[in-house]
């Protein structure tokens, strides 16, 4: 716990959203002086540009990639065990 700090911080709690339930903005103590419209009206811009949801298709070939080459790779090896433990 850190004693002797203060920090102040806008709560947002929306409704309307189905992605956030609540956001918290921790407040830089050289804009102490900000109206607390201007607060919320830069929260909410920060709100909304974070909105849109990208979707993450590269990650799903590159793990796919990566474990059929896993499983080519072990295949290899037990081939190679095996013809090594006949001989």
């Amino acid at each position: 716990m850190l004693r002797g700090c203060q920090k102040q911080m806008i709560v947002l709690q929306t409704q309307q959203s189905a992605i956030f339930e609540s956001a918290f903005f921790v407040l830089r103590p050289e804009n102490g002086s900000a109206q607390h419209d201007d607060m919320l009206a830069e929260a909410n811009r920060i709100i909304g540009e974070g909105v849109t949801v990208r979707k993450k298709r590269r990650r799903f070939w590159w793990a796919l990639a990566s474990f059929l080459l896993g499983a080519l790779l072990g295949a290899g090896i037990f081939a190679l065990f095996s013809f090594l433990y006949r001989g």
